[in-house]
């Protein structure tokens, strides 16, 4: 029973990163057009520094008493509605827009809007 579990939770994931594939071709067959010499030897080096991917949400704003009474249990509800695309953010930097993806018990977030290379070279760098 948990083998079978097992097997569809990472058969949804799969078609799930097949999807992601499929729709990633265009902006990958554009990545290959570029010419290597494109990218200076410069950045390069910083390929393979990782980085702090972070999706938001939403926000909410509270007073500090607010804050004190929270507890388990409390709800704190957010400025976002439930159809607007979420904040994808590289070491604080906004660098595209999502929505969540819940498979099973677990999330993702598809990128439904990417902020051009050149705006997020320029926002990361």
């Amino acid at each position: 029973m948990e083998d079978e579990k097992q097997e569809n939770l990472a058969d949804m994931w799969a078609e799930a990163l097949k999807e992601q594939e499929e729709a990633s071709k265009g902006y990958q067959q554009e990545l290959k057009e570029e010419k290597e010499g494109e990218i200076s030897d410069k950045l390069k080096r910083f390929l393979d520094i990782p980085l702090e991917v972070e999706v938001v949400v939403g926000t909410a704003t509270l007073t500090l008493g607010e804050l004190l009474h929270l507890g388990p249990g409390s709800v704190v509800e957010l400025e976002q509605s439930v159809e607007t695309p979420v904040d994808i953010k590289v070491n604080g930097k906004l660098v595209a827009k999502g929505e969540i993806v819940i498979v099973e018990d677990r999330f993702g977030v598809r990128i439904i809007d990417i902020i051009a290379r050149e705006e997020r070279i320029k926002k990361v760098v």
